[in-house]
């Protein structure tokens, strides 16, 4: 199962974010993972891809919807299908090293 999450809101980049949503996909052994942070029509937004098995998209989904960095300002949580290709978590992790 796959699923696209869009997170918005005025403080969502540089509050620690991607590494905060990495954290909970590897406490739920996640396989495929990765976060970006982007602009979205002025908007700071975290997008997130994801993919394992529907018990874990759906953990998942609950820790997105009640837990966020200290700081973070969230004003919106959407959630979607997703079909693209999603990296496996341990090369996103070695790319966010490497990003940051």
């Amino acid at each position: 199962m796959k699923l696209k999450i869009t997170i918005t809101g005025p403080k969502v980049h540089d509050v620690g974010y991607r590494p905060f949503l990495l954290s909970g996909a590897l406490d739920l052994e996640i396989e495929r993972f990765k976060a970006t942070n982007i602009i979205k029509n002025g908007v700071q937004t975290v997008a997130v891809a994801l993919e394992g098995s529907e018990d874990q998209i759906n953990a998942f989904k609950e820790f997105v919807q009640n837990e966020k960095p200290e700081s973070a300002e969230v004003s919106n949580i959407e959630f979607a299908d997703f079909d693209g290709y999603v990296m496996r978590t341990e090369m996103y992790s070695m790319w966010n090293l490497t990003v940051q």
